[in-house]
């Protein structure tokens, strides 16, 4: 090739790209009789390559031998690069009018598409204009970077953001894309408040699912991106439906992230993606399993010891609920210490936790001065065997973070019970060798918190302790007659 055949096809190519882009609007509809062109963009892409890699070895080949001109054959596989890479160019920019890409990913895959012709353009007309090693070697070394990063963002915005990086040697992951570390997979520094969707299952779509199944970019009219989308999707059939809380093996979700890879419905599909994990098919159908829905937290779910020991690998550590995920203020020592009077003892619960457990030798210690300002941290009240009156039970009003009280062999008869309901916390309550009866019993039932009720040799009959099971299901009601 002559020097002045080099520069009118880096001319030509110039002009090709230029009327590719300002001509072939990215937001425009494809012509029909483009559509066919654009459909073939994933086959003309890799022709550019294969000829653009064969002229580089060429060239490295001559660089050996210290011969500065390239040859016909290395000529020729840099000419038929640069025009393959025109008609890839045009097949794509035809093929993003079709829609269905994301458009930050795009722009960078489509900005590099249109480099890769112009570089071996601009590589033959150095080379035979008998430029310096260092423009020629600039020019060789931008078609590498656009071939990397244009191949990148194309793998990234059809397959996923780690499609390219997911395999990759530790020294490139931080630059195609780094697989996130166990500890910061899962935000679960606040289970009480998270939700399982949120702060796993999201994560788990977003790395596996949503580059197929997400906004633009639908398969199978399937959006995993949100979870308004997931609750009004629709499948095909009744008999199976995407999601059927309680039943993950019914549920066409769990279906097909279970089966085998060389499934032709395996999800998600080989080679676009790298198969589920085993840890990440159980959390998802504990999800589903647990009926957390969108809006169940992690603390509230039914949490087997398999995954809570997945979850620990990831980070997550005591789980707090309820009175103890508060974040109460520590007590005044001195007036604990003050408070610790014959008859009356404030002891810690545990030494770096700020709640107190509160026991007395007769109900009058309740009406102490000085009790208010740690009344906040007591949980626990051991009134057993004291002067307890139901007049007294007005005065636990203070004492809102209650999650325990004794009141077990005291004169009570149940008609002060009301005086609880405030009690939020309140689950467990000790009415052992008390006068309470049946109508103390349906007070208790407005009492949804409480899990454990004890009610030996009391005047509470069969048929209320059983109206009191069926009103609070979850709670132990121990009459220590069944």
């Amino acid at each position: 090739m002559t020097q002045r055949a080099a520069f009118w096809n880096a001319v030509a190519t110039l002009v090709a790209l230029g009327l590719i882009f300002f001509f072939v609007d990215p937001a425009g509809r494809a012509p029909d009789g483009a559509r066919f062109l654009a459909r073939q963009h994933p086959a003309l892409v890799h022709l550019p390559i294969g000829f653009l890699l064969f002229a580089g070895l060429l060239a490295l080949s001559r660089r050996w031998r210290k011969d500065e001109q390239p040859g016909g054959v290395e000529q020729a596989a840099l000419l038929l690069g640069g025009w393959a890479g025109v008609a890839a160019a045009a097949a794509g920019s035809w093929l993003v009018q079709m829609g269905g890409y994301p458009t930050d990913v795009l722009f960078w895959h489509r900005a590099f598409g249109f480099v890769i012709p112009l570089a071996p353009a601009g590589i033959l007309l150095l080379s035979l204009e008998n430029f310096g090693r260092g423009l020629r070697t600039a020019a060789w070394s931008l078609l590498a970077a656009s071939l990397l990063i244009g191949g990148h963002k194309g793998g990234e915005m059809t397959h996923g953001k780690q499609f390219s990086g997911e395999y990759a040697p530790a020294l490139l992951q931080p630059i195609l894309g780094e697989a996130p570390s166990l500890d910061t997979r899962f935000d679960l520094s606040s289970p009480d408040s998270s939700t399982v969707y949120e702060t796993i299952v999201a994560p788990i779509f977003g790395a596996k699912c949503t580059s197929c199944h997400g906004e633009g970019r639908r398969k199978g009219g399937l959006d995993l991106t949100t979870a308004e989308a997931i609750g009004t999707h629709e499948t095909d059939t009744e008999d199976d439906p995407l999601i059927t809380w309680g039943a993950p093996d019914a549920s066409l979700l769990i279906q097909r992230v279970m089966l085998p890879v060389e499934h032709r419905r395996a999800m998600p599909p080989l080679p676009e993606s790298k198969p589920l994990s085993h840890a990440d098919v159980e959390l998802l159908r504990w999800w589903v399993d647990s009926e957390s829905g969108f809006d169940g937290t992690v603390a509230a779910a039914d949490m087997p010891g398999s995954i809570r020991s997945i979850l620990q690998a990831y980070g997550m550590g005591e789980i707090k609920t309820g009175v103890f995920a508060l974040n109460l203020s520590e007590p005044d020592t001195a007036t604990v210490a003050a408070l610790n009077t014959p008859g009356m003892r404030l002891t810690r619960v545990a030494v770096d936790q700020p709640f107190l457990d509160l026991a007395c030798d007769t109900a009058s210690c309740l009406r102490i001065d000085g009790l208010e300002d740690v009344a906040p941290n007591v949980i626990s009240l051991d009134l057993s065997g004291t002067d307890l009156s139901d007049d007294d039970l007005a005065l636990l009003e203070r004492f809102p973070h209650l999650t325990s009280m004794d009141a077990s062999r005291t004169a009570l008869n149940g008609t002060g019970l009301g005086a609880l309901s405030d009690l939020a916390f309140l689950t467990r309550l000790n009415l052992y060798g008390t006068q309470v009866d049946d109508a103390a019993l349906d007070i208790l039932t407005d009492f949804p918190a409480l899990e454990a009720v004890y009610l030996w040799e009391t005047n509470v009959s069969d048929e209320g302790v059983a109206r009191l099971r069926d009103a609070l299901p979850d709670a132990e009601i121990n009459d220590g007659r069944s």
